[in-house]
């Protein structure tokens, strides 16, 4: 008995496979942006949870929280050039004082562009890192201004690792300049960067307008 062969399925037209590669090019250009508020969203809520300690309620939005950023990574592998949500390539991520959630006393002060109000022992800023994040280790880079007399030691803080450091004083409060903190090492997709007073010096920690993360292989900001 010879063998059925099986007639191969014929191939798609080319003009009908570019109309479906430009349908789904702008089908990811429009719904990765809403995807990547609801993810950062459920970020929120997550946390606002285990804050409150209802662990429940933050399993199922950490749940649904992954389940969303794994839409996001095969949305951005299939379209990458339409996608809003990409691996940083290279280059610094930077975290802005006005994007950060103040805690302790530290808020954002619009005149100076900084985060102030680092008085006392625990005050704190987070932000939420971008998604996808590639693992590895990045520098930590801050732009910020301190008096002589003033200062003290912080602790940077991804979801696992965490780097601690005394600061250097500038010149004074309007004397902002970089300094590195030295290496955090960050795993993939981690959720959020947190900055925490650990003592307190003078008249306050510091003045902060921004946070960046540059991976080892890029040259450091100047």
């Amino acid at each position: 008995m010879s063998a059925i062969s099986r007639a191969e399925p014929p191939a798609e037209p080319p003009r009908l496979a570019a109309l479906r590669q430009t349908y789904q090019k702008e089908l990811a250009g429009k719904t990765s942006p809403v995807l990547q508020k609801y993810r950062e969203e459920l970020l929120a809520l997550e946390r606002a949870c285990a804050a409150q300690r209802d662990y429940a309620t933050a399993s199922a939005v950490r749940d649904e929280r992954l389940r969303t950023e794994k839409r996001l990574a095969d949305m951005a592998k299939r379209s990458p050039e339409q996608s809003a949500v990409r691996p940083y390539p290279g280059g610094p991520i930077t975290l802005a004082a006005k994007d950060a959630n103040g805690s302790g006393g530290v808020v954002f002060n619009k005149q100076k562009d900084a985060l102030e109000g680092w008085k006392t022992k625990e005050a704190s800023a987070t932000w939420t890192l971008p998604f996808p994040l590639k693992a590895g280790g990045y520098e930590v880079v801050l732009e910020m201004a301190c008096a002589p007399g003033s200062g003290g030691k912080i602790t940077v803080k991804e979801d696992f690792h965490t780097l601690t450091r005394t600061l250097t004083a500038t010149k004074g409060w309007d004397d902002f300049a970089s300094q590195s903190l030295g290496t955090l090492r960050v795993k993939a997709n981690a959720t959020g960067l947190s900055m925490t007073a650990l003592t307190v010096e003078g008249d306050g920690l510091f003045l902060l307008r921004a946070v960046k993360l540059v991976p080892l292989s890029e040259p450091s900001p100047p």
